[in-house]
């Protein structure tokens, strides 16, 4: 084995890996919605008991959720994407010259998120209003999800400048790799 295919055989296992916990973390944080929400309407009707904390469960579940997919949609490039002029500039050089702009200002953009949301996590001091937790760990999110679409941003940015048309998150989607 060489060291080139023993590297790459360690990226694929940390990326399976990391994968996975993205994964696990979005499931996780969808059955806390759908537990913690249906409660809140069943309660409503039935008022047998209060859950005033649940609201701030809630909210940091779809902010994981949110943030968290969005970095896993990311990885395997099924994110929304308005891909008319570069499906027909495929398999061309101006096509891969707009894959590498588009993904350098994807990259532009997230450099920028991921600053403005490790910023705004260091700088929230205050509790929640209830449970008392730091509302960093509502925030905590954006810069952790910034740094791994970052990080997949670049990996693209590699395979583009190395001349794939086909690039790893594709691959991995399609189940090739």
């Amino acid at each position: 084995m060489t060291p080139s295919e023993t590297t790459s055989g360690r990226w694929a296992a940390l990326d399976r890996g990391l994968a996975g916990a993205m994964r696990t973390a979005c499931l996780a944080a969808f059955v806390v919605l759908i537990v913690l929400v249906t409660t809140l309407i069943l309660i409503r009707f039935v008022p047998l008991f209060s859950l005033g904390w649940a609201d701030e469960i809630v909210e940091m579940a779809f902010a994981w959720l949110t943030f968290l997919g969005a970095a896993a949609l990311w990885r395997t490039r099924s994110h929304f994407r308005v891909d008319l002029v570069p499906g027909m500039l495929a398999g061309t050089r101006m096509g891969q010259a707009l894959e590498i702009l588009l993904s350098l200002m994807a990259l532009a953009f997230f450099l920028v998120f991921t600053y403005e949301g490790a910023v705004l996590t260091l700088r929230t001091a205050m509790p929640s209003p209830i449970l008392a937790w730091p509302k960093a760990l509502w925030y905590m999110i954006m810069p952790i999800s910034g740094f791994i679409i970052i990080g997949y941003t670049m990996r693209d940015l590699w395979l583009l400048f190395r001349g794939q048309t086909v690039l790893a998150g594709e691959a991995v989607k399609e189940g090739h790799s």
